[in-house]
């Protein structure tokens, strides 16, 4: 009996795998076309309100526990987060509303997630936490009075700021505790020369809190004093004095005579 040479045997092989992979991918999109398959997934949802008047202090509900029945292809697409568009559900008064309502919630996916049904939704985060939106600005000036020069040198000109004013977005609650001036405290000593640095806006750091500029740019001439050292008063003649007064009185009584 003949044999197969040595070299027809890995292609031999390869034909087998390739036979078998077909028909697991045959096997597979059969089974993805049947009905009645149940899948638990993280169902994105997008919380809807006026961005513009309220903003929220907690962190929103960006997700929500579903179970749903349907076709395997349909299930499949429906559990890959970033092939769905997130349910839309509306906050009409943001100020009052603590937590969202399951049974809308559930209405609202019922509409608009299509071919697969729904038989349980669950929250992992249902509690709400709104503010109103405020928007301040606030001018920006130099802490002239702290400044720190080497004696006989003086600020020759103006203190410039860029930006001179930052405007704040946030919550009203931290929006209110800023104030209308900010002092920019320069921390250089012993200062002598013409001075052009970036600083640090001290404001109430929140990561709720947007501030338009974080850094200030302040620059200023420095020039020194040229006037001389006043000369010191010139030395008296120590006088007697109660001589003198005598020799005065003396001169007097001869005039009389």
């Amino acid at each position: 009996m003949a044999q197969l040479p040595l070299s027809s045997q890995p292609s031999r092989s390869r034909i087998l795998l390739l036979s078998m992979v077909a028909a697991t991918i045959i096997w597979l999109f059969n089974e993805l076309n049947k009905e009645g398959y149940t899948l638990q997934v993280q169902y994105p949802i997008h919380l809807t309100y006026n961005d513009s008047l309220y903003i929220p202090i907690t962190p929103l509900p960006k997700s929500v526990t579903a179970t749903l029945n349907g076709n395997g292809w349909t299930l499949l697409r429906k559990s890959l987060s970033f092939t769905v568009s997130p349910v839309q559900y509306p906050i009409t008064n943001p100020l009052v509303t603590r937590s969202l309502n399951s049974a809308l919630l559930t209405t609202l996916m019922h509409e608009q997630v299509k071919d697969v049904r729904m038989t349980n939704v669950m929250l992992d985060i249902n509690s709400l936490d709104f503010e109103e939106r405020m928007v301040k600005t606030t001018v920006l000036r130099a802490d002239s009075a702290n400044l720190d020069l080497l004696p006989r040198f003086v600020v020759s000109s103006f203190i410039n700021l860029r930006p001179s004013t930052v405007t704040f977005d946030g919550p009203a609650s931290l929006v209110t505790d800023i104030a209308d001036t900010i002092l920019v405290r320069v921390p250089a000593k012993k200062i002598r020369g013409n001075y052009d640095e970036e600083l640090l806006i001290r404001y109430p750091q929140s990561p709720l809190l947007k501030a338009s500029a974080d850094r200030v740019f302040v620059s200023f001439e420095v020039a020194e004093l040229l006037g001389s050292t006043p000369p010191a008063a010139p030395a008296t003649e120590e006088v007697n004095l109660p001589a003198a007064k005598k020799e005065k009185a003396e001169k007097k009584k001869s005039k009389k005579k």
